[in-house]
């Protein structure tokens, strides 16, 4: 799902980088790529510990994407990447990467709504395969091999 709702809105959101944020159309591009990426470690990382709360509540339209630890987590993520992987200045990645990360959650949210989702629709179609591996992972650790 984030695959494609990134497919649909790249060439908008690069469109408002270079607008907004007078990026060249390189940069937007790229940073749209990296915000995808980022955005979908943190997902990962969050499903792996067992953390779906607070994504869920994000998608679900119950907490604003600014309230939200993985969002806020992904923005942090992403401005280091924005600097260090694009060259891109802090000042400018700071406002950049709210924007894109609220952007998308916006996307994703909307799509998740209109479509009635569940909690396992909406983990599936965002992680897909990585879904498995990392619930098992997170919940094994956690239940000390209790099932095995």
């Amino acid at each position: 799902m984030l695959e494609n709702i990134m497919n649909s809105v790249k060439g908008q959101l690069t469109g408002e980088l270079q607008s907004k944020f007078n990026l060249d159309p390189q940069k937007a591009n790229q940073s749209v790529d990296l915000a995808k990426d980022d955005l979908g470690d943190e997902m990962k990382t969050r499903a792996g510990s067992g953390d779906f709360g607070d994504i869920m509540d994000v998608l679900k339209g119950n907490k604003a994407a600014a309230q939200s630890a993985t969002v806020n987590s992904a923005i942090q993520r992403y401005v280091g990447d924005l600097t260090t992987k694009l060259g891109i200045p802090a000042s400018v990645a700071s406002q950049v990467a709210p924007f894109v990360m609220t952007f998308i959650m916006n996307k994703l949210s909307g799509k998740v709504t209109s479509e009635g989702m569940g909690q396992s629709d909406i983990m599936g179609s965002l992680l897909g395969g990585g879904l498995k591996d990392a619930v098992s992972k997170g919940l094994g650790g956690k239940l000390g091999g209790l099932f095995k």
